[in-house]
Parts: structure tokens; C-alpha cells; sequence
């Protein structure tokens, strides 16, 4: 009676629609039943998820202006605005143009929000160096895009490196105001 009912169960379950992905597997024994994907394309999903899980996730620690300082956790190629998301939200007196947005985040790093007319303190080695920064640290720079910083690698390759930070000003797209907003966050050696 116990295989008959199982029987049916599978073949019920195997039928319909919401299904389709997953089936009802019968083991030798039949007080045994067992979820079983039957598409390749969920396996590899699911090995690929665990994988993410298990090596790409990370920590860091937002605060200033936010709603909601904290430490958060998050995955490979999360970006500032998602994890500013986590933590609330911006403060009302968050100063949302000193930050680059579109900053990828990075695992045991203290990222600090300013609030308006607040000044970022930031020590040398913390400074981006133009001479040597690849794209994905130049856009690193509160206002600096992947366009613009691939001006910034043109304008380096073609004349031989900066000589100091205010050369930026000869590189397109980079106007007296731009300069006056990245001049903090980066240097020349």
C-alpha cells in the first residue's frame, strides 16, 4: 500500500507545472522520500551560490552619516550605495557628494560618511597615487567614474606620469571644480 501511495505522489508531483523543477525521487526504501532537483542548470546554481557564500562575503564598518552605523556584512561586488541601503539610508545632513557611490566595497575597511561642511581626514597611505592607480582604484576618488578615470590613465601614458596633482586640470573633463573635490584624495609620487 506504502509503494502505491508513494507512486502516486511522484507521478502527481512530476505533473504539475510548479513541479517542474523538482520532483519527488523514491529511494529503495519506501518510507523514504527525498528532494531531488532534475535540471543541471539549478545544480549548478546551487554549487555556484555555495561557493559565493562560503568564500566571497566580508565585513565592513559604515558610519557617520547614516541612519544606522554598524558593521554589515557583504558579497563580492557589493558597491557603497547598496551598503549605504543596509545601514538605513543617508543622514539628512549627510554630505552625499563627498563620497564615490559607485565605490566597490572591501572586506575589514571603515568607511565614513560625512557629514556636510565635515572634512575627511585622510592619511597619506590612504591617498590614491595617479602616477600608478589602476581604474578600479581611481574610481575609488569621490567623483571619478570609469570614463574618467581612463582620461586619467590617457592623459599619464601619453605624457610621461603627473608631475603634481594640479596637472589633473589638463585632463578631459576635469574642470576647477572637479579638481577642488578629488585634490584630497589623491597624490603624486
Amino acid at each position: 500500500m506504502k509503494k502505491i501511495y508513494f507512486a502516486i505522489i511522484a507521478i502527481f508531483c512530476l505533473s504539475l507545472p510548479a513541479c517542474g523543477r523538482e520532483g519527488l525521487i523514491l529511494s529503495e526504501f519506501p518510507d523514504e522520500i527525498s528532494m531531488q532537483d532534475t535540471t543541471e542548470e539549478k545544480n549548478e546554481s546551487a554549487a555556484d551560490a555555495s561557493y559565493f557564500d562560503a568564500k566571497n562575503k566580508g565585513f565592513v564598518h559604515i558610519c557617520g552619516a547614516v541612519e544606522n552605523e554598524g558593521i554589515y556584512e557583504f558579497s563580492e561586488g557589493e558597491r557603497l550605495f547598496e551598503l549605504i541601503e543596509k545601514a538605513g539610508g543617508f543622514d539628512e545632513e549627510a554630505d552625499r557628494a563627498a563620497v564615490n557611490l559607485a565605490t566597490k566595497v572591501k572586506d575589514g575597511e571603515q568607511i565614513r560618511i560625512p557629514f556636510i561642511g565635515e572634512e575627511l581626514s585622510i592619511e597619506d597611505e590612504k591617498l590614491i597615487n595617479i602616477n600608478k592607480a589602476d581604474i578600479g582604484k581611481l574610481c575609488e576618488i569621490p567623483g571619478i567614474g570609469e570614463k574618467r578615470a581612463a582620461d586619467i590613465i590617457n592623459y599619464r601614458e601619453e605624457n610621461g606620469g603627473f608631475k603634481d596633482i594640479e596637472e589633473l586640470k589638463n585632463v578631459t573633463g576635469i574642470k576647477d571644480a572637479t579638481f577642488n573635490k578629488i585634490k584630497p584624495y589623491v597624490c603624486v609620487k
